[in-house]
């Protein structure tokens, strides 16, 4: 008895499409023969699937899906923590699942089963691949072809670099707000953390360096100025700095260089949405222009006569001269809702944020707490320079935390 595992999931695959796995059997003649698939994650057996062979012009395999069990392991890492940079270091970012594929027929009346007869480990990320994407041409108008066209959307290549699509060059954070992002470590060795604090030209004013322990592949960090500051443990950043530039180094090799540019924005005030984007990383987005606010009331009433006995006779008003009422709202639910206003935004960022509008994790950050927001907007016109000049990016939103008035 043998079992070939004729193909399966690619490294660094996606938990959200197909995860296929075909098999063949040099039993594949016996009665009522099925192929065994078990699914392991952190050591338990989580599925078992009993498949029979599927034919076809070159024989008989085995095929499975794993992909519906494997990301229903999958949870929301925004675990944001402590002062300094580093606030979040875990897996989370991927499932790890252990496969192995056994086979059952029944032979001389019996069943025969003999599982695990094949068996692998691989992982499963968290991100999707969009089918039409703008961002891989923003600034680079060569042709490719199809095949380097969706090659370049998966997450194998943002390993040991920063995991998001935004225009890096052209970040605005304004002083005291915290900024998120996130670091895919695959790499072993020794990784060291960079900042470099630059002028409006563009030279370089003040440096800290230091080593940094990654413990996970998934790394969040905050890089605003008072986190920076807590690590380097000096006021590196001052809120009068133009700017400054962060990035990691692994071997001498450095990763692509965040560009933070700090503003002031006095006349409105502002949010910060921290989004998972497609490739399941967390991107902090800056709202500062005309923020508004907008509250929707939904309300659940009965109706009742006016008139009620009082006495020994019907009267529409109480003892104390109130009106009866005929209609009573026993619930009134309170909906926060916002249109938000980013400042001028490069197209590679108008296409980054499409992401922001699809992402099913979202939240608003009020007052040093975490508020999980729904977007309501549905449809992301693409911006494009050459026709739209100078584009801001809008967008609304609905808090998902609903309040009651008083319950009667």
């Amino acid at each position: 008895m043998a079992i070939t595992v004729q193909s399966s999931p690619a490294p660094y695959s996606s938990m959200h499409d197909d995860l296929w796995f075909v098999s063949s059997s040099t039993n594949i003649n016996q009665t009522t023969f099925k192929f065994v698939y078990d699914i392991y994650v952190s050591g338990a057996l989580v599925n078992r699937v009993k498949v029979f062979p599927n034919p076809s012009a070159e024989g008989s395999y085995g095929v499975y899906n794993a992909s519906p069990v494997v990301r229903s392991y999958v949870t929301n890492y925004f675990e944001p923590s402590g002062t300094s940079i580093l606030v979040a270091s875990n897996d989370k970012v991927k499932v790890d699942y252990t496969y192995s594929i056994g086979e059952e027929y029944v032979s001389g009346g019996a069943t025969i089963s003999n599982t695990n007869l094949a068996s692998g480990a691989l992982s499963a990320y968290n991100f999707y691949q969009p089918l039409f994407t703008d961002i891989l041409s923003a600034k680079n108008n060569s042709p490719i072809t199809l095949s380097t066209y969706y090659n370049n959307q998966l997450t194998s290549n943002f390993t040991d670099n920063w995991l998001t699509e935004r225009d890096v060059d052209n970040i605005n954070v304004e002083y005291g707000d915290k900024f998120y992002a996130t670091y895919l470590k695959v790499s072993a060795g020794t990784y060291s953390f960079w900042t470099d604090v630059v002028n409006q030209a563009g030279t370089v004013t003040d440096t800290a360096s230091g080593n940094i322990t990654l413990t996970g592949q998934m790394n969040l960090f905050n890089l605003s100025a008072a986190s920076i500051n807590v690590w380097a443990g000096r006021t590196l950043i001052s809120s009068t700095a133009y700017g400054y530039k962060c990035y990691l180094k692994l071997a001498g090799v450095s990763s692509r260089k965040l560009s933070i540019t700090q503003k002031e924005y006095v006349k409105f005030r502002q949010y910060n949405l921290h989004f998972l984007n497609r490739l399941g990383g967390w991107d902090t987005m800056g709202f500062y222009l005309a923020n508004k606010r907008s509250t929707q009331l939904n309300t659940t009433s009965y109706r009742k006569p006016s008139y009620r006995l009082t006495g020994t006779s019907m009267s529409n008003v109480d003892v104390y001269n109130r009106y009866n009422e005929s209609s009573t709202k026993y619930v009134v639910q309170h909906t926060d809702k916002y249109h938000l206003t980013s400042d001028w935004v490069t197209e590679q960022d108008y296409d980054w944020l499409s992401q922001l509008v699809a992402s099913p994790n979202v939240y608003m950050e009020v007052q040093g707490g975490y508020f999980p927001v729904t977007i309501t907007t549905s449809n992301v016109d693409y911006k494009l320079v050459a026709s739209d000049k100078l584009f801001n990016f809008e967008i609304d939103i609905e808090v998902s935390k609903y309040t009651n008035s008083q319950f009667r």
